[in-house]
């Protein structure tokens, strides 16, 4: 027998419980009450029904206050799991995370390149399937799936309308297609937004009140959290970093992603004839870029050179950010930072030192995202247990159901 899918309502007495258990747990039902306003009445009652639902279980006994040690509650991780699927022209990277947030499992496979969405469509839920059957995981403990994919998007109808880096997604109601492919309910979101969620739901925000997650991958995006909740803006094509206009090499107007992504880096190496010292294959934009950041960490000086230009030009863009909604922590996610990272925090760190508008009241924290490369997909997985079992809505809707 299967069990049935539980999904816990965001506004729920439950929903508060389980996420507060899942952030701080081991915790006690005496400080669940005291935390939340619950009676211990309505508490006892909650926590019997998120371990009916097999959710929450009892981990052994806490530190005695002087009467005797409470009974201590955790999640229990295997009980539910969640897909992310990061699309990109290059790669399709697939996590599957538990239900404490770790990842279980992770497969790379070739990305869209100009295949056509219908395609697509049935190899993602193959390579799903395949992914669940080799962990030995049934779909009915899976929350769902979250696909994420460079913007613009229309997140109400979970369409990719014409994303410059996905070649034929032209108003492809994704959401639809993939979960009645793979039985699953599906979540469609852009990668840097969930990548901020991803941040989010690992827990290593440190209390930050406004956060900013800049994901780089073929183009530059970001997502911003004010007090954990999504800044998503009229259409939820919020924060597009890339399209900032600033000034070029040459003094006239550009858009940030025009001389700051990879492919610029790439573009400026070629420009400086330098693609054959470099090993510049032409054939992937991407890989050539990486070549250049591996250049740069052997401590070659045109690549260095080039990897702190595109850290400069990103440096101004993530200033201006900072500077409109106040920010008080910065993490860098995204493939392109795998290798070049470090690069990157400086420049981004220096610049806010110096010029932030509020650099006397609060600084900055800059890091490198924890799963740098991945963090879109993993975000992806994050976002469907967020809207499946905790309160914070992070003003998405909800999943599709198949």
């Amino acid at each position: 027998m299967t069990k049935q899918r539980v999904s816990l309502s965001s506004g729920t007495s439950k929903g508060v419980v389980f996420d507060l258990i899942r952030a701080q747990g081991p915790i006690s039902r005496v400080a669940l009450a005291e935390t939340t306003g619950l009676t211990q009445a309505t508490m006892s009652t909650v926590v019997r029904q998120l371990m009916t639902d097999g959710l929450v279980v009892e981990t052994g006994r806490g530190e005695s206050t002087g009467g005797k040690p409470p009974v201590m509650l955790d999640v229990n991780p295997s009980s539910r799991y969640a897909v992310g699927v990061q699309l990109g022209r290059e790669s399709i990277t697939f996590v599957v995370i538990n239900l404490s947030g770790a990842i279980v499992g992770r497969t790379r496979t070739p990305g869209t390149g100009t295949a056509e969405p219908s395609e697509m469509v049935v190899r993602l839920a193959g390579e799903i399937d395949r992914t669940l059957d080799g962990l030995g995981i049934e779909k009915s403990s899976v929350v769902g799936v979250g696909v994420v994919a460079p913007g613009p998007l229309d997140i109400a109808r979970g369409a990719i309308l014409h994303s410059p880096h996905l070649g034929a997604w032209r108003d492809v109601p994704l959401r639809e297609m993939l979960s009645e492919a793979v039985h699953l309910p599906v979540i469609l979101d852009n990668d840097a937004t969930a990548a901020a969620i991803g941040d989010f739901w690992s827990g290593k925000l440190d209390d930050a009140v406004a956060h900013a997650t800049v994901y780089m991958g073929t183009g530059i995006g970001a997502g911003v959290l004010i007090d954990g909740i999504v800044f998503r803006g009229a259409s939820s094509n919020a924060c597009e970093l890339g399209q900032i206009v600033v000034t070029g090499r040459d003094g006239s107007p550009a858009f940030l992603e025009e001389i700051a992504d990879p492919g610029s880096v790439v573009r400026r190496a070629r420009e400086l004839g330098e693609e054959d010292r470099l090993g510049l294959r032409g054939e992937d934009e991407f890989e050539d870029f990486r070549a250049i950041a591996m250049a740069a960490a052997r401590g070659d000086e045109q690549a260095s050179a080039l990897v702190e230009e595109s850290a400069e030009h990103l440096a101004s863009g993530v200033l201006t950010m900072a500077n409109l909604f106040d920010l008080d922590s910065v993490s860098l996610a995204g493939p392109a930072f795998a290798v070049a990272g470090p690069t990157y925090v400086r420049a981004v760190s220096r610049r806010l030192d110096a010029d932030l508008f509020v650099r006397n009241q609060h600084s900055v924290r800059v890091r490198l995202s924890t799963d740098v490369t991945d963090a879109a997909a993993v975000g992806g997985a994050a976002l469907v247990m967020q809207t499946e079992l905790a309160p914070r809505t992070m003003g998405l809707k909800a999943a599709v159901s198949a």
